[in-house]
């Protein structure tokens, strides 16, 4: 989808709480999503995957992610939560799973109570709320001569009508070559969400199976969950191959 028009969708949004259910889907009608599953294995063995391309929305930087200001390798700014440490390796399926270096990595998720900063009138469990001109939950990284981007942030919270998940963007030489989501085991997401930060919320009711954009494929879902180690009291870590055809 065009970003104009997730700009447009959002604007609606935020004055109608239940669209951004909507906004979060798979958007297939407008070419965005792709669901080919197909692995390159180098020349060492090792086999990558391309990343399934998922909507971007909702609640992308203001502008558009390549607007986005905040260069940043921990992005938390101020909000709490289970620590949340994420490598994204990023790959070249089309040259033998080659890290790609200097590639921009974006990305953004709400926080424990399911709000996004940079916007008004989010409905929730906390009321409506707004938080605009706030950047926490958000911010890119270029990736390094190992074709990693290191983040550091929270476990995000969940919001109705979505499974857990963080939005991601890829960018090479400034040009947009990636857009999806990740998403987590529900095993070591339920026992987040029932931690004490977190437990005025609880359990997230929407699974990953029945999700609106991870639901539709089993094989995109295994390429969009992070696997972690770790646990609450210590927090979580974990590296995301990005798999772009270059």
């Amino acid at each position: 989808m065009e970003r104009k028009r997730f700009l447009r969708t959002f604007a609606v949004a935020a004055a109608a709480g239940p669209m951004l259910i909507e906004a979060c889907k798979k958007d297939s009608a407008s070419g965005t999503t792709d669901s080919t599953s197909t692995s390159t294995t180098s020349t060492n063995g090792s086999t990558c995957t391309v990343t399934p391309t998922e909507t971007e929305g909702p609640y992308p930087y203001v502008g558009g992610e390549i607007t986005n200001p905040l260069n940043r390798a921990n992005v938390t700014d101020g909000q709490t939560g289970v620590p949340l440490s994420v490598n994204f390796l990023v790959v070249n399926t089309n040259n033998n799973c080659n890290v790609v270096t200097g590639a921009r990595v974006d990305i953004w998720h709400c926080n424990k109570d399911g709000y996004y900063s940079g916007y008004g009138n989010q409905p929730g469990l906390l009321g409506t709320k707004s938080y605009l001109g706030e950047t926490w939950l958000r911010g890119y990284l270029v990736t390094d001569s190992a074709g990693l981007a290191k983040f550091t942030t929270i476990y995000p919270g969940w919001y109705g009508g979505r499974a857990t998940h963080i939005h991601m963007e890829v960018f090479v030489n400034n040009v947009l070559k990636k857009v999806s989501q990740l998403t987590f085991s529900e095993a070591i997401s339920d026992v987040v969400h029932v931690s004490s930060l977190y437990a005025s919320h609880g359990v997230n009711p929407t699974r990953n199976a029945s999700d609106s954009v991870f639901g539709d494929s089993t094989t995109d879902l295994a390429n969009e969950t992070l696997a972690l180690t770790g646990s609450v009291s210590e927090g979580y870590s974990g590296t995301f191959t990005l798999g772009i055809a270059l």
